[in-house]
């Protein structure tokens, strides 16, 4: 499970952050696509995800037959094809993990919890175009991740530890553009990643619902997944 950061010296970027943002995210629903250029998937694709603090997460992928859902309730990992569960496991550290962690630490809120160390980022830590970062260390394992913020204090840049199969363990890069509001919150829609330096896929959101009510089941069930459509519900 996520614990937090206890550097007060860099809690003011954090706070900073998180305001401008427009707050906290409690939880927040995304409709994205995305082209795919690993090779075991590439193409294009459509999915919808699912996040609350401090390290929850579902991933529905759309396929040609059934969707594909990855569940994490901060304990076991799920697996389901369409309504069918066909695997659970409550192992330290499966993929999903990983990825569930990740996304907590670029939605930032995880980060005020109790035992994630939190520092400046040293010079030449960051590409251009970012103005002040922090340095994030996890207790547990030991991982650590880079987060870059620019002038408006938005996070645009994000580097850390990832497991994804079949490509196995490297730093994940995410590179964040395109910020809109959404329900009182700025939130990026398209973002461009690289993995082990090279580039894996273009995210584009397609609607983005942030802080619904989201049942606790919905990371142990893919159908009680809030839904998060393009019209009124996107939250424009």
């Amino acid at each position: 499970m996520l614990v937090s950061a206890t550097a007060c010296a860099r809690r003011p970027l954090l706070d900073r952050a998180v305001r401008a943002r427009g707050g906290a995210l409690h939880s927040v629903v995304r409709a994205a696509e995305a082209d795919v250029l690993a090779p075991f998937a590439a193409g294009h694709w459509t999915w919808r995800t699912l996040f609350a603090p401090p390290d929850r997460y579902a991933w529905s992928i759309d396929t040609l037959g059934e969707p594909n859902h990855y569940l994490f309730d901060g304990e076991v990992t799920r697996l389901f094809i369409g309504r069918r569960e066909v695997s659970a496991g409550a192992g330290w550290n499966p993929p999903l993990r990983a990825i569930a962690r990740y996304v907590a630490v670029v939605n930032l809120d995880a980060l005020f919890l109790p035992a994630v160390t939190v520092a400046p980022l040293t010079e030449g830590d960051a590409p251009p175009g970012v103005v002040d970062g922090l340095l994030v260390t996890f207790a547990d394992d030991g991982a650590r991740y880079r987060l870059g913020f620019d002038a408006q204090t938005l996070l645009v840049w994000a580097a850390g530890p990832v497991t994804l199969p079949p490509l196995g363990d490297g730093e994940l890069v995410a590179r964040f553009a395109d910020f809109r509001q959404r329900h009182g919150r700025i939130l990026a829609f398209r973002t461009a990643y690289l993995f082990r330096g090279s580039a894996l896929a273009e995210e584009r959101t397609l609607a983005a619902c942030p802080n619904v009510e989201v049942d606790e089941a919905a990371f142990r069930d893919p159908m009680r997944i809030p839904p998060c459509g393009t019209g009124a519900s996107a939250g424009d």
